[in-house]
């Protein structure tokens, strides 16, 4: 799972503040780290996916990279709905950039 990859590649704190490796592997994947604290909302937080009864990224920053996976097309939403499927590039991404076998 994305989040548990954050954590164990040292990009998030156990407070849910980025670490400088984070900062930049967030930057380098494109999410404007400086925007996204600007934003009226908590800045990250895990918060618990109801069907999988496990946490996942919560806040400005989760909704940035959801933001960036859906212009990359990593994955597309479904429609009048939450959920998402992965592409077939959004595969290969989350495999090469965080070793996600999806």
């Amino acid at each position: 799972m994305l989040h548990d990859r954050l954590e164990a590649g040292g990009w998030l704190s156990n407070s849910y503040d980025l670490t400088a490796a984070g900062v930049k592997g967030f930057e380098m994947l494109g999410v404007d780290i400086a925007e996204t604290r600007g934003l009226h909302r908590r800045f990250a937080f895990p918060c618990l996916d109801w069907s999988e009864r496990r946490s996942h990224l919560g806040g400005a920053l989760g909704a940035a990279l959801l933001k960036l996976a859906i212009r990359k097309r990593w994955v597309t939403q479904e429609l009048d709905s939450r959920a998402l499927s992965l592409t077939g590039l959004g595969r290969r991404e989350m495999r090469t950039r965080f070793g996600l076998k999806a």
